[in-house]
C-alpha cells in the first residue's frame, strides 16, 4: 500500500489530477455500456472504483469531480428518461447509495493519505534520529578511543622524557660532586665542566623539541619570515656539523646553487637543516659521506640530504615523520622528535618534505622552501 502511496505522489500537478478523474469516468462509462449489452449490469458498478481511483490518485477535488461526473453520465445514459433528473424511489435510494459510497471513499482515502503522509514523516525522523545516535555513538567510541591513545601516548612521553632526561641530569649531578673535590686539577675541573655543559644542552635541546612538538600540535607554532640567502644556511650548517662530522670519521660535502635567497624563518631553518643534516651524520658510519644540495625548482628550492648509512625500511617509512619514532625502534641515540620538527617546519613555510631511501644503500631527504621575491 505504501508504494501505492509514492505512486500517487508521483502526480502532483493539479490538471493531471483532474485529468485522471475524467478519464476513469470514462473508463467507468465504456465499461458499463459494454456489459450493459451482454445482459443486466448495476448502473454504478464501475463508477465506484472510478472514484475510489481519483480520490487515492487525485485527492477530494478529483474524487468530487468524478462523483458529479459519474452520476451525470448514469443519468444520462442508464436512467430513463435520460437527462431528465426524475427518479423514482429505487433509483433516487441508489443514487443515495452512490453519494455515500462516494464520499466514504474520498474521506477514507483522505484519512489514509493523512495517516501515510505521517507515517513516513516519522519513518523520516526515526532514520534521522537513527544516523544521529549511530554518529553519536561512533562519535563517542571514537572519543573513548582517542583517549585511551592519548593515555598511552602521556605515559609513553612521560616513560621516554624520565630516560632521557635522566642521563644528562645523573650526568651534571655526577660531575657536581667530583667538582668538590680539592684535589682536582685544573685540567680535570676543566674537564668535568665541559661534561656538565653538554649534558645541559643536550637537556634544553631536548626540552625545546618537546615545547615545538606542543606547539605544532597546538596549531601556534609561529614563523618570523624574512630573507634568508641559502648560502648563510649553507655556512652555518657546515660550521656547526662539519665537526661532528670529522669526529665520526665522515666526510661532509656541501654543493650551493649559487645567490639564491629564500623566505624562511632563519632560526627554524637552521633547526630543520641541523635535524635532517645531523641525523645522517648521525646514522651514517665510519668512511661514509652525507652530502648537502640545493637547487630552484620552479618559485621553490629543493634541498637534498643524502647518506651513506643503512638505509630505512619500507615497513618503516609510512612513520619517519611520527613523534617519538626512533624511540619506539628502541634506538636511543635520540628521543625521536627531529624529523616530525623538520615536517612541522617546513609546512609551516608551505613547503613539502620526504625521503627516498633503499635498505643498504642509504637515505635521501628532500625538502622545499619558498623563493624569496625576486630570488633566481
Amino acid at each position: 500500500m505504501f508504494r501505492f502511496y509514492q505512486h500517487s505522489r508521483s502526480i502532483r500537478s493539479t490538471p493531471a489530477r483532474y485529468a485522471l478523474g475524467l478519464f476513469a469516468s470514462a473508463v467507468a462509462l465504456v465499461g458499463t455500456l459494454v456489459l450493459k449489452r451482454v445482459g443486466p449490469t448495476p448502473s454504478f458498478l464501475f463508477f465506484v472504483p472510478a472514484v475510489a481511483v481519483a480520490a487515492w490518485y487525485g485527492g477530494r477535488g478529483p474524487s468530487t469531480l468524478t462523483t458529479l461526473l459519474s452520476l451525470l453520465l448514469i443519468d444520462l445514459n442508464f436512467l430513463a428518461p435520460g437527462g431528465s433528473l426524475a427518479l423514482d424511489r429505487v433509483e433516487g435510494l441508489e443514487i443515495i447509495a452512490f453519494i455515500i459510497v462516494a464520499v466514504t471513499i474520498t474521506l477514507t482515502m483522505d484519512a489514509l493519505h493523512r495517516a501515510l503522509a505521517i507515517a513516513e514523516q516519522q519513518a523520516r525522523e526515526l532514520k534521522v534520529l537513527n544516523e544521529e545516535v549511530g554518529r553519536s555513538y561512533d562519535a563517542e567510541r571514537e572519543k573513548r578511543h582517542d583517549a585511551e591513545l592519548l593515555a598511552n601516548a602521556r605515559e609513553d612521553v612521560l616513560g621516554l622524557v624520565a630516560h632521557d632526561l635522566r642521563n644528562p641530569l645523573n650526568l651534571i649531578t655526577t660531575t657536581t660532586e667530583l667538582l668538590r673535590e680539592d684535589d682536582l686539577g685544573r685540567d680535570r675541573q676543566r674537564e668535568l665542566l665541559d661534561v656538565a655543559e653538554r649534558a645541559g644542552r643536550q637537556m634544553n635541546r631536548l626540552i625545546g623539541d618537546l615545547l615545538d612538538t606542543v606547539r605544532l600540535q597546538a596549531g601556534k607554532f609561529s614563523l618570523d619570515l624574512e630573507d634568508v640567502p641559502v648560502a648563510a644556511i649553507f655556512r652555518q650548517t657546515e660550521e656547526s656539523y662539519r665537526p661532528a662530522a670529522e669526529k665520526r670519521g665522515v666526510h661532509f660535502e656541501e654543493i650551493q646553487p649559487g645567490d639564491c635567497v629564500v623566505r624562511a624563518d632563519p632560526l627554524r631553518v637552521s633547526q630543520l637543516v641541523g635535524n635532517v643534516v645531523g641525523n645522517a651524520i648521525k646514522f651514517t658510519p665510519a668512511q661514509g659521506s652525507v652530502k648537502l644540495e640545493a637547487a630552484p625548482d620552479g618559485d621553490k628550492i629543493v634541498f637534498k640530504v643524502s647518506d651513506t648509512g643503512p638505509g630505512i625500511r619500507a615497513d618503516d617509512m609510512p612513520h619517519l615523520f611520527d613523534n617519538f619514532w626512533q624511540a619506539r625502534t628502541n634506538d636511543h641515540r635520540g628521543v625521536g622528535l627531529g624529523l616530525a620538527i623538520a615536517k612541522g617546519v617546513v609546512e609551516a613555510h608551505g613547503g613539502t618534505i620526504w625521503c627516498e631511501s633503499k635498505v643498504g644503500q642509504g637515505s635521501t631527504f628532500f625538502f622545499t622552501l619558498p623563493l624569496a621575491n625576486g630570488s633566481r
